[in-house]
């Protein structure tokens, strides 16, 4: 594999993780609307429970994000061009790869509860 297919692969696990950062964004801007309108405190709570549910979702993003950057520092760093499939980077990339796609399925379940939940509160 190659320096420019090791570039393409990690530029798409950061494309990965934006998208999903910008997705619960989106949730978090909502939930931050419905607590400017809702005061019972069953919905506060719950409300406090996503929001740290957020926080902790937003830290392994950017700690996956910071590794994925790293890597490709290192990468652009090397002088000699990489050929061969079972080296040290394609590994670290199919590990990112599946992080992130534990991410993403973890937070789809997560998103869909949330909605849920939005949609019955607003009701």
């Amino acid at each position: 594999m190659n320096k420019e297919q090791l570039y393409k692969d990690l530029d798409s696990l950061i494309i990965k993780l934006n998208l999903i950062q910008e997705e619960q964004t989106a949730i978090k801007q909502k939930l931050s609307g419905l607590l400017d309108n809702v005061v019972s405190n069953q919905f506060i709570a719950w409300a406090e429970e996503i929001h740290q549910q957020i926080l902790n979702r937003e830290v392994a993003l950017q700690l996956l994000r910071k590794d994925i950057i790293a890597l490709r520092k290192t990468i652009a760093l090397k002088k000699s061009v990489i050929y061969f499939a079972e080296n040290q980077y394609v590994k670290l990339i199919a590990k990112f790869n599946d992080q992130i796609v534990y991410l993403d399925n973890e937070f789809s379940i997560w998103s869909k509860a949330t909605v849920e939940k939005f949609a019955l509160i607003v009701v």
